[in-house]
C-alpha cells in the first residue's frame, strides 16, 4: 500500500520528528495513508489516532488499516477535532499531525482556537502540531 502514497504526503511524514514508541495523534487522516507511513516509524511501541470527521473517510480508514488496527498500532475516532474528546483512559499524544484540514490551515479559521484547544488538552504539555501549510512543515506548540 505505501507505493500509492503521494510524493507530497512522503515529504510531510519524512518531516516529523519521529521516534520509536511516539504516540501520534493524527487530524484529519481519512484515508490513513500518511498514518500507516508514521505506525511504522513509530514502531510496535508506539501508536497512530487517526482522527476525522467524516464517517466515509472513517470506515475508509479502517479497511486500509485493518492490519494495524488489529495489532494495535493504529486507532481511529470520528469526529471533528473542533469537537474532539479523548476516549477515557486514552494516554495524552506526543505530537499532532494535520494536513489539508481547513480549521486548522486557515480555510475555516472561525474554529481554529476551538480546534487548538482540543489539541492541546489530548498532547502532552509542550507537544507541537505539524500542519502541511509550510515547506514542508509549520509547528505550533501546544499542550503547554
Amino acid at each position: 500500500m505505501a507505493s500509492s502514497v503521494s510524493p507530497r504526503l512522503r515529504a510531510v511524514v519524512a518531516a516529523l520528528p519521529l521516534r520509536p514508541g511516539m504516540r501520534v495523534l493524527e487530524v484529519g487522516g481519512a484515508p490513513g495513508a500518511a498514518a500507516r507511513l508514521v505506525a511504522q516509524r513509530v514502531g510496535p511501541g508506539g501508536h497512530v489516532l487517526v482522527v476525522d470527521r467524516s464517517a466515509r473517510g472513517v470506515e475508509l480508514t479502517r479497511a486500509a488499516c485493518a492490519d494495524e488496527i488489529v495489532a494495535g498500532a493504529m486507532s481511529v475516532l470520528c469526529t471533528a477535532v473542533e469537537d474532539l474528546e479523548l476516549p477515557p483512559g486514552t494516554a495524552p499524544f506526543d505530537l499532532a499531525l494535520a494536513c489539508r484540514v481547513g480549521v486548522l490551515d486557515g480555510r475555516h479559521p472561525r474554529g481554529r482556537d476551538r480546534a487548538l484547544a482540543t489539541l492541546a488538552e489530548a498532547l502532552v504539555p509542550g507537544a507541537r502540531l505539524y500542519l502541511d501549510t509550510g515547506d514542508p512543515l509549520d509547528e505550533v506548540v501546544l499542550g503547554g
